[in-house]
């Protein structure tokens, strides 16, 4: 019978810290109540309109805080080593963590010239911006597609950005997953 030390018996899972995990969790729940608030305006009755459109926009501007103030924090806070898994995986990983930050970066941008070019304010509760300019439905509406479009493309990488660490989990079953949950 061979002797295994501690450390051999029970793997270290270094995890985010819980700030990053923190932020991390909220904006997936952003996004994913953004996106269903965008999807679905049009199935509320028309007096909730203004207040779901409004509601829409305050979460956008939160999730593009959010995106800066978790790039700040990773510049200053090193992640987790990960196993290696390989150039192919790495790079793909790599590259899909940087086109998920520029979309959720560029979704809220988009959509705030959205609401400029479709002469819309915002209420943020304890004070409003009034429009800054007047209505222009041709840009505004040309504005609109590339919101959508870039809309359905950040939901869709999100979703393969889970299922990716689904599979991590279940079929590779290394850490990847557990990193970004709670330590037990």
């Amino acid at each position: 019978m061979m002797m295994t030390t501690i450390a051999q018996q029970t793997r270290l899972i270094l995890h985010y810290d819980s700030v990053a995990r923190g932020i991390h969790w909220l904006m997936a729940a952003l996004i994913v109540g953004a996106f269903g608030l965008g999807l679905l305006v049009d199935t509320f009755p028309s007096s909730w309109e203004d207040g779901v459109v409004n509601a829409h926009k305050l979460v956008g501007i939160s999730i593009l805080c959010l995106v800066v103030l978790r790039l700040v924090w990773r510049d200053s806070h090193t992640p987790p080593a990960t196993e290696p898994s390989g150039w192919p995986l790495e790079r793909v990983s790599s590259l899909s963590h940087i086109v998920l930050y520029c979309l959720m970066m560029a979704v809220p941008l988009i959509g705030s010239a959205f609401a400029v070019w479709s002469g819309q304010g915002i209420d943020f509760g304890l004070f409003s911006l009034a429009p800054v300019m007047p209505e222009n439905e041709a840009v505004a509406h040309q504005i609109g597609e590339i919101h959508e479009l870039a809309a359905y493309i950040l939901i869709c990488l999100a979703g393969l950005h889970a299922l990716a660490a689904l599979w991590h989990h279940f079929v590779r079953k290394d850490d990847v997953l557990r990193r970004m949950l709670p330590p037990q």
